[in-house]
């Protein structure tokens, strides 16, 4: 039988002129001529015990996803040597089992995928990251996997193992969770997103307890971004702060019980000194910085250099910076990092537990996930649908899915 994937195959005939191109408008990568497109392909050989075959539901567009098509990624980026192509993308997935394998499932139960594959996956005995749930970090991370060719660090990199973005695929038992009873499973692709924001307010709260009288401020507001304001309300952060590019956001934030600022670096850096009673200096060149007072922690969201430069501007001295949001690599102003002491620090995925939460979250009411599922496209309008996450602005974009088994 044949099956339909989203293919990225960057072949050099295919990247020559999309690459070139790209560098001019982002969108053009996914033209005809680009490295991204759909394909008829054979259906996937289980990799053996303890695999279980899945059709993909829906399948949420990453920014991650669009960075990739568009060829916007850093070609010096290190991760590149994890990954192998030809692939079918897709890691934000809910898919209804077809074959459980012997796993503890039922044929056409519904699943969240954790697309991370660690030590279970390999056959071996867990590592102390696998041991500690976070599969991130897995000392094995880009080695062979048993039965599959190419590697990958998860699901949706990997050649021999197709990701979301198809009619279907294999995950190791250990990779799945089952949807909460009564949770609609379109809400499910928010389960991966929403866990990333678990575990970056998480790595907040790592550099000490935050006072009710503490300001946290989350840079972007996209999915990520409301993940983390949504998580760090849940785990008692008294006042959040966060930066919105555009008007529809406003409300999305609100919604959550944060505050929405100018996502305008001066205009931040003016409002965190307001709300902090901060004192500023003011270099020859470059943005203003607090060298008295500031946000306890921020999160940037976002990843870019402005971002990096405005996190270290605004916190206090002392404070802490988690970056969870992934840019291209630009030159960056770090003095304040050693200059106010600043704690910064990665978040990379989740731990197992995190989906836990996050599909909890879900399931409670306690994120208006209708609000952030903002578009729908069949597999077939794959383009559309990728052009809308990466001009998110133009169309009020939240959450970008793929209904995968939709005809329309």
């Amino acid at each position: 039988m044949l099956m339909l994937g989203l293919v990225f195959d960057p072949r050099p005939a295919r990247l020559a002129v999309a690459g070139a191109l790209s560098r001019i408008d982002p969108l053009w990568a996914l033209r005809g001529s680009g490295p991204l497109g759909l394909r008829r392909l054979p259906d996937p050989v289980s990799p053996g015990l303890g695999w279980v075959a899945l059709e993909p539901i829906f399948t949420g567009v990453c920014g991650s996803d669009v960075t990739q098509a568009t060829l916007q990624a850093d070609w010096d980026n290190p991760l590149s040597g994890l990954v192998s192509f030809p692939h079918v993308m897709g890691h934000e997935i809910v898919a209804r089992v077809t074959d459980p394998a012997g796993a503890d499932l039922s044929v056409g139960e519904t699943v969240v995928v954790n697309p991370w594959l660690g030590c279970a996956a390999r056959g071996l005995p867990p590592c102390p990251a696998c041991a500690d749930g976070m599969l991130p970090l897995c000392a094995h991370q880009g080695e062979p996997l048993p039965g599959v060719s190419g590697t990958g660090i998860h699901t949706g990199n990997i050649r021999g193992l197709p990701g979301g973005m198809g009619t279907r695929m294999h995950a190791h038992r250990s990779q799945l969770r089952c949807l909460p009873g009564g949770l609609e499973p379109q809400a499910g692709v928010l389960a991966d997103p929403l866990a990333v924001g678990a575990h970056a307010a998480e790595q907040v709260l790592g550099g000490g307890r935050i006072a009710k009288s503490d300001i946290v401020v989350v840079l972007g507001a996209g999915t990520i971004g409301l993940g983390v304001a949504a998580s760090l309300r849940r785990l008692g952060a008294g006042r959040v702060l966060m930066s919105a590019a555009w008007p529809y956001q406003r409300a999305l934030v609100e919604a959550l019980g944060a505050e929405t600022i100018s996502h305008r670096p001066e205009a931040v850096v003016r409002h965190i000194a307001e709300a902090a009673g901060g004192r500023l200096s003011r270099p020859w060149r470059g943005l203003p910085w607090l060298i008295a007072g500031g946000a306890a922690a921020v999160v940037d969201a976002v990843g870019s250099t402005a971002t990096a430069e405005l996190s270290l501007a605004i916190v206090r001295p002392g404070g802490r910076v988690v970056r969870v949001g992934v840019g291209r690599a630009r030159r960056t102003q770090a003095t304040l990092t050693y200059f106010k002491e600043v704690t910064v620090v990665g978040s990379n995925g989740y731990r197992r537990d995190d989906l836990a939460t996050a599909l909890a979250m879900l399931a409670g009411g306690d994120v208006p996930w209708r609000d952030w599922l903002t578009h729908r496209f069949p597999l077939a309008a794959w383009r559309q649908a990728f052009r809308t996450a990466a001009r998110p602005q133009e169309h009020a974009a939240v959450k970008v899915t793929i209904a995968i088994d939709d005809k329309s």
